[in-house]
């Protein structure tokens, strides 16, 4: 988490180095996930928290020790299933053995749980609590406070960005785009730990044979719950496995487990979320055709060009970073796709090996990453200042060079994980203005949703012929 906050790599990439060696078992692992992505997603709000509980504030203590507190504060504010006494006597075991460490650390965080009201888990805004007496919760509904800690001003940019741990600029835009219940509806999604989503190879297999498969196992990934439930009988549980909204999806419930791992190493699956796995089937691959992944690791979508072209004509997949294509090459294996070619492209400028002339091109560019912020969520707290200049001449240029590649009358899907206007339509427009005669034939916007899939972009521009 240190590394992370101070702006040193992914959550994901410290998280894996952590856990190399470590003989956790799913659940537990599941878990130790769950505490480390929640309490980064609501960083901002806990700090708030904390600050207010604390007599001489948060500035001299140490970053370790604020890091435990801010991980208990997490059990505290959002994780029902979490027994305050538990998570308070971890973090003052976490604190080291030095007494008057310990005892703030039970101080402070016994001060959060007087500050904490009680829960609600409907959406609906009760009349008689104030907008600076609540938090939304990690999976919906409230948390409310005893005192007024927040702004008053209702769900306006200021209480959005302190209530739901965003910088003020991103809640800004979000208000003045989408007003402030879609602002809101926004910022808990991006909150919300997110969806599992499998891609099933039809080369390979069905989703009803992926769904047996993971129903038929005995596994439970839910979190444990470190606190009993609620008495009575529980209720029967979900399948393990549903069929998504797409063709080839299916949603799982928890993680993959030795089950959903099998499944991924026989090539019968890839893990891929649904917004992502909608950009590929935009390009409208046909059996035979030679198609081009101009940004292609890690190689989700290249592979699934490589699927829908049914195993006939070729994908070449492009990248300037060598580690990352070979991630791409190792996915084809995995997969067993044949048609799939994986070649490092020049920084200056990507050129495909010699063939038949391209007949589609997907350029998937960097961009903010602002419709993933609940995966990376590291991200938010590099938008602040950013000098988005350099990320955009690079998405139109990666965009030029696409439209160059392909041959007259051919397909280009431009897209990006990113939910702002001027990496998204503002782009496409410019490049319809670039370039006389192209032809804009779909674009669609997706944000994120609690329980659905991640926010994106993706448009199919056609080339004059």
């Amino acid at each position: 988490m240190r590394g992370v906050l101070a702006g040193r790599g992914a959550a994901r990439t410290h998280l894996e180095r952590a856990l190399e060696g470590e003989s956790l078992d799913a659940r537990d692992e599941g878990l130790l996930t769950e505490l480390v992505y929640g309490t980064l997603r609501h960083v901002a709000t806990l700090d708030l928290l904390l600050e207010s509980c604390a007599k001489k504030g948060l500035r001299k203590v140490e970053e370790g020790i604020l890091n435990h507190l801010r991980v208990a504060a997490y059990q505290l504010v959002f994780l029902e299933q979490v027994r305050p006494a538990v998570a308070v006597d971890e973090a003052v075991r976490g604190a080291g053995r030095r007494d008057h460490v310990r005892g703030f650390v039970n101080g402070l965080l016994r001060g959060l749980i007087r500050t904490l009201a009680g829960r609600q888990a409907e959406d609906e805004v009760p009349a008689k609590v104030p907008a600076s007496q609540r938090i939304p919760g990690r999976d919906g509904g409230w948390v409310f406070l005893t005192r007024p800690l927040l702004p008053a001003e209702g769900e306006g940019p200021l209480w959005l960005a302190q209530a739901c741990s965003l910088p003020l600029s991103l809640a800004k835009d979000w208000v003045e785009r989408f007003g402030p219940a879609g602002a809101l509806e926004l910022a808990r999604a991006q909150n919300a730990p997110p969806p599992l989503f499998l891609r099933v190879n039809r080369l390979q297999t069905t989703p009803a044979a992926v769904l047996e498969h993971l129903n038929a196992s005995q596994e439970d990934l839910r979190l444990p719950e470190i606190e009993v439930g609620p008495e009575g009988e529980a209720p029967a549980p979900e399948p393990r496995a549903q069929l998504g909204s797409l063709p080839d999806s299916v949603r799982l419930r928890g993680g993959l487990g030795e089950s959903g791992s099998e499944l991924l190493w026989k090539g019968w699956i890839t893990v891929q979320d649904e917004t992502a796995q909608a950009v590929a089937p935009l390009l409208e691959p046909h059996p035979g055709e030679r198609l081009l992944d101009l940004c292609a690791a890690p190689g989700g979508k290249a592979t699934h060009l490589a699927e829908l072209l049914g195993g006939e004509g070729r994908v070449d997949a492009l990248d300037v970073a060598e580690e990352r294509l070979a991630r791409v090459g190792a996915a084809a294996r995995r997969l067993r796709l044949e048609n799939l070619v994986a070649s490092l492209a020049a920084p200056e400028g990507a050129e495909p090996p010699p063939g038949p002339p391209i007949d589609g091109v997907l350029v998937d560019v960097p961009c903010s990453n602002t419709g993933v912020l609940r995966r990376r969520v590291e991200v938010r707290w590099r938008l602040e200042g950013l000098d988005r200049f350099p990320l955009l001449k690079l998405q139109a240029r990666l965009l030029d060079r696409a439209l160059e590649l392909v041959r007259p009358g051919g397909r280009v899907v431009y897209s990006t994980c990113s939910i702002d206007v001027t990496e998204n339509e503002a782009q496409v427009q410019a490049a319809l203005a670039r370039h006389p005669g192209l032809i804009l034939e779909h674009e669609a916007l997706r944000l994120p949703s609690r329980g659905g899939g991640d926010g994106g972009y993706a448009a199919r521009l056609r080339k004059p012929g």
